[in-house]
């Protein structure tokens, strides 16, 4: 009989051991940091309106996203500053009402877009096509993480590290599709970087979509952010920007 109790117990401890629990997370809370290079956006830009806001800046605007899991569900969105200064959202593209949801199973978003009002865009999650780099890995947040890369809105270059240690295939916003979660993100024609600093194994809330606002087209936003680009600069040089960092 000695010999039942001891495998039980061996096993027991086996899957108790790290590394081997972290693969049945399938729900959790992680909390991202966002980096932003201000200066560097400011430098790319390199127009009379952006020259004189360069002394005025930081060099970086740094925020915390909060991204519950669960049931197959993902929803992303504003915690809190880093930043010791107020920033305009208009430079660090911070709208801190803004959600992102997700329903992985169904292939489905709805995200709360505030642009004058409360908007809600349903519609397709976008089907990315990433490149694996089995090679190249990292650890974040104490998890083994892979890289990928990908191209979205045709000429914006996404680098990802995932963990196939948790098998959800989101991250933050709207990128998923990686088969593992996503702990950190860059896009640098943003000049901007997540990185994953901590997971919870509780998720208090539901993962539900946003329910405050009007349903709006992706149409009726885009329209939405050239008009509210050239409310601040005259022109549509900075449409692209404010697109990308809405629906990436």
């Amino acid at each position: 009989m000695k010999y039942p109790i001891t495998l039980l117990l061996l096993t027991f401890i086996y899957a108790t051991l790290p590394g081997h629990a972290q693969k049945f997370i399938n729900s959790g809370t992680v909390e991202y940091e966002v980096r932003i290079n201000i200066r560097k956006g400011l430098e790319a830009e390199d127009d009379m309106w952006s020259r004189a806001l360069m002394d005025k800046m930081p060099q970086f605007s740094v925020n915390y996203y909060s991204y519950a899991f669960k049931d197959n569900k993902g929803i992303y969105k504003f915690d809190r500053t880093g930043d010791r200064q107020k920033i305009s959202s208009w430079i660090t593209g911070v709208e801190e009402e803004n959600v992102w949801y997700n329903d992985y199973a169904t292939n489905k978003y709805a995200n709360l877009i505030t642009i004058d009002n409360y908007n809600i865009v349903e519609g397709d999650l976008k089907k990315i096509k990433w490149k694996l780099s089995p090679s190249e890995s990292t650890v974040i947040a104490g998890f083994n993480c892979r890289k990928a890369s990908a191209i979205l809105f045709d000429s914006v270059y996404i680098f990802a590290y995932y963990t196939e240690e948790i098998p959800v295939t989101g991250g933050p916003m709207g990128v998923h599709g990686l088969p593992g979660l996503i702990l950190g993100l860059t896009v640098p024609r943003l000049y901007t970087s997540w990185i994953a600093t901590s997971l919870k194994l509780d998720v208090s809330a539901p993962v539900a979509p946003p329910s405050k606002g009007k349903k709006v087209t992706d149409s009726f936003v885009i329209n939405a952010l050239k008009e509210y680009g050239k409310r601040w600069t005259g022109g549509n040089k900075y449409a692209n920007t404010l697109i990308w960092r809405t629906f990436l």
